[in-house]
Formats: structure tokens, C-alpha cells, sequence
């Protein structure tokens, strides 16, 4: 019998076909008890065939209307079984997966009013360029800053960790928001316990995002949503686009 898994890592989808088995590969060389779920959000090419070929762990959305990612991640969490729950998007890579982990646990353990954490966001190392670098940098600093000298919990969505007690006493995500669940989820965790951005460690994201749209639009569209969510209790955009 397999030893029951310590961290849960959840991963959403949908037509992620061109990102997640470069994902999954990266982490079959986890050593410790695992399981990996994926949610997805009723994809129509090839995601769920490559998901099925690294885990059995699947929820598929088969609703008309389009998933929320709160919904998406609440369904994963309600399939895990860890103590720890990892969210990552389908096209982040972490690098060296095994002595990420280690280390990442590590401050875990020596930290028992620590409910979340965090790292920085970096580009692919085979897709990097100044400019991805000059607009990561002021994101990262500013979840270094609310998370680790404010406590006022920030984080986006390519890598959040949670312990899952505090995320059940929450109650998950807000299932109702179309964007910024992942910034309210570190707020919610923030009056639990404390959350952390730590950053001497990084995951790697492909950036489609800001390199369809551009960066000083896509930070646009990222800060009026924060605040709608902030203020507002909603997000600022009825349905977050996909891109692909």
C-alpha cells in the first residue's frame, strides 16, 4: 500500500495541452509521498490524455458555463488527501522539484503560525529575456512586502502552498470571483496565521499572458482587478479571458 500523501498539488486546466506534460515531467522526481490532482475545466484536446498518463486523480467540470478558477481549485482541494496543498498553473516549472520542496517544508516545520507561503515568479529559463525580468521584479517585491513586512497576505495564482487546515477553516477560494481568488485567498489566510513570500526560491511560468498582451497591459488589467476585489468584494471582469 502506497503511504498516504503529505502534499496535495493541485493543478487546474483547461486545453493545456501544450504546457502540461512539460509540467508533470518536472515532477516525477519527487521523493516523497505525493499526489498530484488535476482539475479540469472541460478541456477539448489533449490535456486530459496526458493527465491520465501521470495520475488518476481527475475532476473534469462538465457544467455549460465556464469554471471559475476558485471552482476549479475547491474542486481539487475537495479530492486531496495531504496536508499540505500546492496550487500551481499548468505551465509553471519548478526548479529541481525534490530539493524545492526540502527546503520549502523545511520552513514549514520550523514555522507552526505559518498557514501559507509563496515564492517569486520567474520566466522560463529557456524563454528569458530583460523585459520579463525588469516587469517580474516590482510583483515579486510587492508580494515580499505585503506577505513578509505588512502580514497583510498577497500572492498570484502559479504557486500558492497551504496548509489544509487553514484552508478548509476558510472555506477555499471564493468560488463566485472570475479573477483575483488567488490574491483573496492569501488576504482570508492573512487573519489565520501568517503567510510568507520566500524568496530564495523561485518557479518558472511561461508568461503567455503578458507576452500576448503586453506587459503594461496586462499589469492594467491585474491592478483594476485587485482593487474591484479589494473594494468591491468582485471581480472587475465577468469572465477572465483565456490564452492560449
Amino acid at each position: 500500500m502506497s503511504p498516504e500523501p503529505f502534499v496535495s498539488i493541485i493543478i487546474p486546466t483547461l486545453k493545456e495541452g501544450l504546457f502540461l506534460e512539460r509540467t508533470l515531467e518536472n515532477l516525477k522526481s519527487l521523493q516523497f509521498p505525493h499526489e498530484i490532482i488535476i482539475t479540469d475545466g472541460g478541456s477539448t484536446d489533449e490535456t486530459l490524455d496526458i493527465a491520465r498518463r501521470y495520475t488518476d486523480k481527475i475532476t473534469v467540470w462538465t457544467h455549460p458555463h465556464r469554471q471559475t478558477f476558485g471552482q476549479a481549485k475547491n474542486a481539487g482541494a475537495a479530492l486531496a488527501t495531504g496536508k499540505i496543498f500546492v496550487f500551481i498553473d499548468a505551465d509553471v516549472i519548478i526548479p529541481e522539484p525534490q530539493k524545492f520542496f526540502e527546503e520549502i517544508l523545511s520552513v514549514f516545520d520550523a514555522r507552526p503560525k505559518l498557514v501559507a507561503m509563496t515564492v517569486p515568479l520567474k520566466p522560463y529559463a529557456d524563454n528569458h529575456s530583460w523585459v520579463d525580468a525588469f516587469f517580474c521584479a516590482p510583483l515579486n517585491w510587492f508580494y515580499v512586502i505585503s506577505n513578509n513586512i505588512f502580514h497583510s497576505g498577497n500572492a498570484s495564482g502559479e504557486f500558492q502552498m497551504i496548509r489544509h487546515e487553514a484552508f478548509r477553516r476558510i472555506g477555499g477560494y471564493k468560488e463566485h470571483l472570475a479573477a483575483g481568488e488567488d490574491n483573496e485567498v492569501f488576504r482570508n489566510l492573512a487573519s489565520h496565521g501568517r503567510t510568507l513570500s520566500y524568496y530564495k526560491l523561485c518557479v518558472r511560468h511561461s508568461l503567455r499572458r503578458p507576452h500576448k498582451l503586453g506587459w503594461l497591459r496586462t499589469y492594467g488589467i491585474w491592478i483594476k482587478n485587485g482593487f474591484s476585489v479589494a473594494l468591491r468584494g468582485k471581480a472587475a471582469y465577468k469572465e477572465w479571458s483565456v490564452v492560449r
